[in-house]
């Protein structure tokens, strides 16, 4: 079991990270451009380097004359490619999976997204706690996985594909063992109290419906609170629900734990809510990503950068990612910034 000497060597690495973090949107525009050619030179030697000759793309004008923009529906014929074992299409090798999506589509994950974007991001969502948090002792206790409930289904084979692909340390945390599931039956959800009555608990991760779910249950059939619901420091939701939807449900639910949301589904790591009692997130600008927005309200209009973005404005998000995603048009939520130092945003 892990101890508090663990959280408190963890904070001391952690330092680093979130003065980098701060740093970086000082420097939004050059990181956010060094994703883009990072991205860039990786995928020279596919079938997609070779046919927009991503080699000689030495501009981001150079890359958005280039390359076209990519939906779903455009993406389809590279995707049953993929399914059919082709490989070096539009990144090195095959897929690492191919998950479900928005509206059902389906996404190509590669390793490097997996390590680079979606495990460097669950870091990032502890280095902001335990920097909201001095006292916190987060890895003193097991992590608990509630489900998804109230997300979108394919979000529970998102967070099952994540959790099967944890860093060993982090996994010796997870209980319960079982996997990410949709919904927890009020069995599950016994055999779950009954396995944490003796252990010390620090998080959850899940949805607020899951966690409602699991504290109804214990205030009904329980005669006191039991010590790990009482300890837990915080929720960690990962979702793609919009704002209004997510103020909603907790006013309904009455939640009392700390919920620390991020924005993140198999399309990519998105932003993070990094201020207690803020409903933004802080935008993810050096996970492998390169970010681009249409306007929603002039949907006619070509796509521009992050540093062209306008506080206020709904707009549509276009990802380029280590996945082999180019200039890929999300059917996600819009996203509505609401401010530029550093880039936070609302999900309308």
């Amino acid at each position: 079991m892990a101890s508090d000497l663990i959280t408190n060597l963890a904070g001391l690495f952690t330092k680093d990270r979130y003065l980098e973090l701060t740093d970086i949107h000082l420097h939004a525009s050059d990181v956010q451009n060094e994703q883009l050619f990072d991205t860039l030179r990786s995928a020279e030697n596919t079938e997609w380097g070779r046919t927009y000759n991503f080699k000689s793309i030495v501009s981001y004008q150079d890359f958005r004359e280039r390359l076209p923009i990519t939906t779903a529906a455009t993406f389809k014929p590279t995707l049953q490619r993929l399914r059919d074992g082709e490989s070096n299409l539009c990144w090195p090798g095959l897929p690492k999976q191919l998950l479900s999506s928005f509206n059902d589509s389906t996404i190509p994950v590669s390793d490097q997204t997996l390590t680079e974007t979606f495990t460097q991001g669950a870091y990032d969502n502890y280095v902001l706690h335990l920097n909201n948090h001095p006292d916190s002792r987060l890895f003193g206790g097991f992590f608990v996985h509630l489900g998804n409930e109230g997300e979108a289904p394919f979000m529970d084979e998102f967070i099952d594909f994540l959790r099967k692909n944890e860093p060993f340390v982090i996994s010796l945390l997870d209980r319960p063992k079982f996997t990410s599931l949709l919904t927890l039956s009020d069995n599950q959800l016994r055999q779950l109290i009954k396995e944490l009555r003796t252990e010390k608990v620090s998080c959850f991760k899940g949805s607020p419906a899951g966690f409602s779910k699991l504290a109804t249950l214990v205030k009904k059939e329980e005669s006191q609170m039991p010590a790990f619901l009482a300890d837990a420091e915080v929720l960690f939701h990962r979702t793609t629900l919009t704002n209004k939807a997510l103020l909603e449900q907790d006013k309904a639910l009455n939640i009392t734990i700390p919920v620390q949301r991020t924005f993140c589904s198999p399309e990519g790591f998105i932003g993070i809510q990094d201020t207690p009692g803020d409903d933004s997130y802080l935008m993810a600008i050096d996970l492998s990503q390169f970010y681009e927005f249409i306007d929603e309200q002039y949907p006619e209009k070509a796509p521009i950068p992050l540093d062209s973005i306008e506080t206020g404005r709904p707009y549509r998000l276009v990802l380029t990612t280590c996945s082999g995603l180019w200039r890929y048009v999300s059917d996600g939520p819009r996203l509505q910034f609401t401010s530029r130092a550093p880039y936070r945003f609302i999900l309308v």
